[in-house]
């Protein structure tokens, strides 16, 4: 790992090539197998001062210079892309043709940059086998992809990361000779084979290696960084010395379907832990992630975006410096289509009473009819009424006050039900009975007025009309006592009906009303305009 960092002090571009040799190797061999011109194998020994290249150890670095190297550029495949990532491809006259779209299958080559958005990824493929997936918002150039040699998959990688994150697997089959490195603004990482992450961001890099050994360097200094360990880099610094990274967070059990989103996943806190990341992916390898995200508590979201379908989470945690741990992964199951309706009416602090009720709801995306369920308990088990409807609203008739529980559930138009409506709440109350009206009592001025008095009653209302309609009302009081007193009318016949008022000003219904017959009590008026109506007419 020295010699791999001694090559690359500055990630320069190396002007020689370091090979670690075989077992059963020469440097014969290795001419043929690397070189243009195999016959400049003896220019190989002289630089390295090789006098007998049979007894020389696996493992011996021999620096082979890159002008007498068979190197061409390689092809890099777009293995999968997830969301938006575009690229600026570096055409053969040297043009740069920018922000060009990439998906599935397409192929990329020395000098192009890609662009991720957010919630996006790209999986480069190389011919050695490495693969390296960039998350979201990152930029990253690919500055060298060459394969060396006449037949082995030999490479020679060397990409820019200028923002961002990339997960690097390199050299899985172990290709002796393959070489890739990753740079950054503040440091870089070179390795022959291993598994590991590299994040920049802003004037820090930081690296991880959750297998095999990478090391990481600039030009203030250099370090090795083994399985299990991460380092920070920071501006005009050295790499800092490793530190070990966090264990995997323990996950709950995921094998019950999630029927519900946006929905939430929670897990036990870590100890030493200030972040959490969480991120989803359709496959289990984690070719492309679809959903990343960072928080402060051990929880994370489910987004109303994902479909039916399974996917595969990874959660691990973040140490105060930043260092990103191992990750727990769990395979979830979603089944959450068509979704519920939102309900709108009625609402939990809407006063109902008894007789008519009108519910209504949402229409969700595929939703073609709905199931409401009425019932008396929360577990729907004693059910007032279940029916199937095809618009977003329902009347129905509920006579008995007490407390109520209602759900819509979706149905799609194949039948596919969706899950349960979530549960909404309401109170039916009793409507204010109909006072009954007592026989009314007069004395020499008033006329009193009485009826039955109910529970539950803030105020009652009194009409007192000469029709039967109430329109040439006489009198019309509120009074909080079941009884009123008014000045005696002029006689005649009058009409008379009460309703009573709950506490929340809700009237009841008029009692049925009552015919009052207001006898003439002193004739001799009567009499008097009689007697002058007569006389005025002879």
């Amino acid at each position: 790992m020295a010699l791999s960092l001694s090559a690359h002090v500055s990630a320069e571009e190396p002007k020689e090539w370091n090979y670690s040799m075989r077992s059963g190797e020469s440097v014969w061999s290795i001419a043929h197998e690397l070189l243009t011109d195999w016959r400049d194998w003896q220019t190989i020994e002289r630089l390295n001062g090789v006098t007998n290249d049979r007894r020389m150890s696996p493992g011996t670095i021999l620096k082979i210079p890159r002008s007498l190297i068979n190197e061409y550029q390689s092809d890099i495949q777009i293995l999968d892309v997830a969301g938006t990532v575009t690229a600026e491809v570096l055409m053969k006259d040297g043009s740069v043709k920018a922000h060009l779209p990439l998906s599935r299958n397409q192929s990329l080559g020395q000098g192009d940059l890609l662009r991720t958005a957010e919630q996006s990824t790209v999986l480069l493929g190389f011919d050695d086998g490495t693969r390296v997936l960039i998350l979201e918002n990152s930029i990253l150039k690919v500055e060298r992809a060459t394969v060396v040699g006449n037949k082995r998959k030999v490479v020679d990688i060397k990409v820019f990361l200028e923002q961002g994150e990339a997960e690097v697997r390199a050299n899985p089959s172990k290709v002796p000779g393959s070489n890739f490195l990753i740079d950054t603004p503040v440091a870089f990482a070179t390795t022959r084979g291993t598994t590991y992450r590299v994040r920049a961001q802003g004037d820090q890099t930081a690296a991880e290696v959750t297998q095999g050994l990478i090391g990481v360097g600039n030009n203030l200094g250099s370090t090795g960084v083994r399985q299990g360990f991460g380092t920070l880099t920071k501006k005009d610094e050295p790499p800092m010395k490793p530190k070990k990274l966090l264990q995997a967070p323990g996950l709950p059990d995921l094998s019950a379907t999630i029927r519900y989103l946006p929905g939430r996943l929670s897990w036990d806190r870590l100890d030493g832990a200030v972040h959490y990341r969480s991120q989803i992916s359709p496959d289990k390898a984690f070719t492309s992630i679809i959903y990343d995200k960072v928080s402060s508590h051990p929880k994370m979201g489910l987004p109303a975006t994902l479909q039916d379908q399974s996917y595969w989470l990874r959660v691990s945690a973040v140490s105060d410096e930043g260092l990103q741990g191992f990750a727990s992964t769990a395979k979830i199951n979603i089944d959450a289509r068509p979704f519920p309706p939102v309900r709108q009416a009625p609402r939990p602090s809407d006063s109902i009473y008894a007789g008519p009720l009108d519910f209504a709801w949402s229409r969700p995306e595929t939703a073609e009819k709905f199931e409401i369920q009425i019932a008396s308990d929360e577990a729907f088990k004693a059910l007032v009424m279940q029916q199937v409807v095809e618009g977003t609203e329902f009347s129905t008739e509920i006579t008995e006050p007490g407390g109520y529980f209602w759900r819509v559930t979706s149905i799609a138009e194949d039948g596919e039900v969706g899950p349960l409506g979530h549960v909404g709440k309401f109170t039916v109350k009793p409507v204010p009975p109909k006072p009954e009206m007592k026989e009314p009592v007069s004395t020499e001025h008033e006329i009193f007025f009485s009826w039955q008095e109910e529970q539950d009653v803030k105020k009652y209302q009194f009409q007192f009309a000469k029709d039967k309609e109430f329109k040439q009302l006489v009198v019309d009081q509120e009074t909080e006592n079941a009884e009123l007193a008014i000045d005696k009318p002029e006689a005649g016949t009058y009409y008379m009906r009460v309703r009573a008022f709950d506490a929340d000003d809700y009237a009841g219904e008029w009692a049925a009303p009552q015919e009052v017959e207001q006898p003439v009590e002193n004739w001799w008026p009567l009499i008097f305009t009689a007697t002058i109506s007569v006389l005025l007419m002879l």
